[in-house]
C-alpha cells in the first residue's frame, strides 16, 4: 500500500485534523499534507515517529515502489557523505605527512645517504597510496553512476572547480585503470632504482 495512502486513513481513524497532527508531531502541516499527497517523503526518524504515533506497521508500506526506492536513495547518499568524509580525514592526513616529510624530516637527514633513501622511498610510497585513496575517494563519490549505461565520461569534480573522469564510464574506468597503473610502476620503479640500483635520492626530490 502506498505512504500516502495509509497517512490519510490512519489519520482519518483518529479523527484527527492535519494540523493537530502537525502540531503533536512538531512539524508543519504544510510537510504533512505533502506526505498525505505523496509529493515528498518523510525521512525514517519521521516514519518511525508516524507509525507509533498512528499505531500502523512498517510492513503495510512494502509495497510503495516509489517510497521503497526513495528510502533506497537516501541509505546510499548517507553513506556516501560519510564514506567521503572518511577518505577526506585520510587524504589529509596522508598529506600532512607528505608536507612534514617533506620540510622536517628531509632537511634532518640530508646528509646521511641511507636515511634519506629509505626516506625518499617511503615518500614515494606514501604518493601511490594517497593515488588510490583519490580514486577510492572518486568511485565512492560518483556510485550513482554503477551501472548506468550511459553514464558520462566527465562529471562534476567532488572538491574544487572543474570536472573529473568518471570511473563509472566504459572509456573513464580503463583510462583510471591505467593512470593507476602507470603511476604504480613508476613510483615502484623510481624505489627499486633508489634503494638498488644506486639512482641518488637527491635527484628524486630535485625532480
Amino acid at each position: 500500500m502506498e505512504l500516502a495512502t495509509i497517512l490519510v486513513t490512519e489519520r482519518k481513524k483518529k479523527g484527527e485534523t492535519q494540523q493537530k497532527v502537525a502540531d503533536a508531531l512538531y512539524i508543519s502541516r504544510q510537510s504533512l499534507s505533502n506526505w498525505e499527497n505523496g509529493k515528498n517523503f518523510p525521512d525514517i526518524p519521521m516514519l518511525i515517529t508516524l507509525s507509533i504515533y498512528y499505531d500502523f506497521s512498517l510492513d503495510m508500506i512494502k509495497g510503495d515502489e516509489q517510497f521503497m526506492k526513495q528510502v533506497k536513495k537516501d541509505y546510499e547518499l548517507i553513506n556516501t557523505k560519510k564514506a567521503n568524509k572518511q577518505y577526506a580525514v585520510v587524504l589529509t592526513i596522508l598529506l600532512v605527512l607528505m608536507l612534514l616529510i617533506a620540510v622536517v624530516v628531509m632537511p634532518l637527514v640530508m646528509h646521511n645517504a641511507m636515511l634519506f633513501k629509505c626516506i625518499t622511498v617511503i615518500t614515494l610510497l606514501l604518493c601511490i597510496i594517497i593515488l588510490h585513496v583519490s580514486i577510492g575517494f572518486t568511485k565512492i563519490a560518483y556510485q550513482q553512476y554503477d551501472g548506468m549505461p550511459d553514464a558520462p565520461f566527465w562529471v562534476p569534480r567532488t572538491l574544487g572547480i572543474g570536472v573529473s573522469i568518471n570511473p563509472y564510464n566504459k572509456v573513464g574506468k580503463i583510462v583510471t585503470i591505467s593512470i593507476l597503473v602507470i603511476f604504480d610502476l613508476f613510483f615502484i620503479g623510481m624505489s627499486i632504482a633508489i634503494l638498488f640500483f644506486g639512482l641518488p635520492a637527491s635527484s628524486i626530490v630535485h625532480y
